[in-house]
């Protein structure tokens, strides 16, 4: 790992000396320049990132501010500290994008994935996570947010401790959701409703693992699509019937995963590279 590392270090040097002659060259003309880089393993996997870096308007009214869009690889995870200490995990799969420097009334970020943030304290900046459906807007928190666009509708905010306020983006002041401590709310043929956290071993995806309790066959793949950006078909139906208990290193990979449930359950899988798909028979 350290030697392959090493070299993927070499090419991520060689892209930012890159990076700084090709913006010096276009500063003046170009708005917009994207740096990408995804090939990375084992411990290089904080460096398997694709930065954008934008002028935009995050609200109206607001002055203009530098954004960084961060997109976490499958299988991989990230952790940021954003300028005003505030702390992000970024889960397998998400884009996440938040300014360089929070304007003087709000700390807006955009989240399209999994992300848990522990939200420096202050009253006077609320903190405002926008995702696809919906708003999460808090002071100072610690809480965890399921909102990804891709393979999955669902939608999960879960509050470990402080409080957030939950609403529709397309329905500002109108129908909100204030959580407690141990409290979410969870999108169910799309309403929002209120649960209470039982089991917060979930929330360890930020250290790497996949934790299980008594999940369904069919939950679980739907999450490991997710995770690991792949189509997952079922065409056992004796497979629908079995309930997971346990817990995966995310790092490990999806077909490791699946072989250890073979111990347990009987069936074979089949992956399909060209078109990203694992069809369970």
């Amino acid at each position: 790992n350290r030697a392959e590392y090493l070299e993927e270090r070499k090419m991520w040097n060689a892209l930012l000396v890159h990076w700084n002659e090709l913006n010096n060259r276009t500063k003046a003309r170009v708005n917009t320049t994207f740096l990408t880089f995804n090939k990375i393993a084992g411990i290089a996997a904080m460096i398997a990132l694709v930065l954008a870096f934008s002028w935009i308007y995050l609200n109206s009214g607001q002055k203009e501010s530098k954004l960084s869009a961060v997109v976490v690889p499958p299988g991989q995870r990230v952790q940021l500290i954003l300028e005003d200490g505030t702390k992000v995990w970024l889960n397998s799969s998400s884009t996440f994008t938040y300014p360089t420097t929070f304007n003087s009334k709000l700390r807006v970020v955009q989240l399209d994935g999994e992300g848990y943030f522990e939200v420096a304290h202050n009253a006077a900046k609320p903190f405002i996570v926008k995702t696809k459906k919906y708003n999460i807007r808090v002071l100072g928190t610690t809480f965890n947010v399921f909102a990804y666009s891709k393979r999955t509708k669902d939608f999960e905010a879960s509050l470990i401790k402080g409080s957030i306020d939950v609403s529709l983006r397309s329905d500002i002041g109108r129908k909100h959701f204030f959580l407690k401590s141990s409290e979410s709310v969870v999108e169910i043929n799309g309403l929002l409703q209120k649960q209470t956290i039982s089991n917060y071993d979930r929330f360890r995806w930020k250290d790497g693992l996949i934790c299980l309790d008594d999940v369904p066959f069919d939950e679980l793949m739907r999450r490991f699509a997710v995770y690991y950006d792949i189509q997952i078909n079922i065409e056992n139906p004796k497979v629908y019937s079995y309930r997971c208990t346990g817990k995966f290193r995310q790092s490990d990979g999806i077909e490791y995963a699946l072989r250890v449930i073979q111990k347990d359950l009987k069936f074979r899988f089949i992956r399909d590279d060209d078109n990203n798909v694992i069809t369970i028979k």
